[in-house]
């Protein structure tokens, strides 16, 4: 069954030439022009790839870069705010301490200002109290037996002191 035949191997041989001939001159061209155009086209997806991922990185470098001073930014002006609140809380607290300075410098004054008042209160009454008490004398000296009265009863308030031996 499987007897070759030299007419048909040499008919075979023939009609695998024109076949190659024929695919050659009709076929091998356009498909070598196709796979050559996919390649080309293939080649240039990769390297529109390598671009675009050039390109990406290129702008996450820069957004990186821009977050980057951002943070740096708000670090500073986070810093100026502790500092400009650190300011303001030192100069509330010395207006504070002025305030409280100035109250007591009041107070002392109003305190000692009371005090005199006070001072000038009870001068007046022992300089009346003394005038009262000086009528009273003058007005017992004038009689004998009131001034003697007097005299006895200022010497019976006297308390008696015990005796030293």
């Amino acid at each position: 069954m499987l007897d070759p035949h030299t007419g048909t191997i040499i008919w075979t041989l023939i009609t695998f030439a024109v076949v190659l001939v024929v695919l050659k001159a009709a076929v091998w061209k356009p498909l070598l022009a196709a796979l050559d155009e996919r390649e080309r086209q293939i080649r240039e997806s990769l390297a529109a790839a390598e671009k675009a991922k050039a390109e990406m990185q290129a702008s996450l470098d820069e957004q990186q870069r821009a977050l980057e001073a951002a943070h740096d930014e708000a670090r500073k002006i986070v810093g100026q705010a502790r500092e400009a609140a650190e300011r303001v809380s030192q100069q509330i607290i010395a207006e504070a301490r002025q305030e409280a300075e100035h109250t007591a410098h009041a107070m002392r004054r109003e305190l000692e200002s009371e005090r005199q008042a006070a001072l000038d209160q009870l001068r007046r009454e022992v300089a009346e109290l003394a005038v009262r008490a000086a009528g009273l004398i003058i007005d017992a000296e004038l009689d004998n037996e009131k001034n003697r009265r007097l005299v006895d009863d200022m010497i019976s308030r006297i308390p008696q002191a015990p005796a030293h031996n």
